[in-house]
């Protein structure tokens, strides 16, 4: 699958989200061959997780600072310029467990099998 050529990516990108397809963009050609360099370049590793000087951890994803949804003019971008004017990384390859945090997901301490509360006081 490729990016169409008839229309901006950002149009393109905006119609997908509005038909709720946005899956589509990370199934072509252009982000599949851009997420491959990003993580050739971290060879492999999480980048955050290296910057916090901890051990080796796999990379999983290619993270955009800039959620496509946001900014889709940058979904292909490794790079962009902020509001005073310097260029800042749009991407990063990191881990499963960093990208949950970026998005804040899953955040707190996870539950342990059995410390769930019983939705009803009935037992079975």
């Amino acid at each position: 699958m490729r990016v169409p050529k008839d229309r901006s990516l950002a149009s393109w990108i905006r119609e997908l989200i509005e038909i709720d397809r946005l899956y589509r963009f990370y199934k072509t050609d252009e982000w599949r061959s851009l997420r491959d360099v990003v993580m050739a370049d971290a060879h492999g590793e999480c980048e955050w997780c290296r910057e916090k000087a901890g051990p080796p951890v796999r990379a999983t994803c290619v993270h955009h600072v800039n959620e496509v949804k946001d900014r889709p003019e940058l979904a292909l971008s490794r790079y962009y310029t902020d509001a005073e004017g310097n260029m800042q990384r749009n991407l990063w390859a990191i881990c499963e467990a960093c990208h949950n945090k970026a998005h804040g997901r899953f955040q707190g301490p996870r539950k342990k099998r059995g410390d769930e509360r019983p939705l009803t006081d009935e037992r079975w």
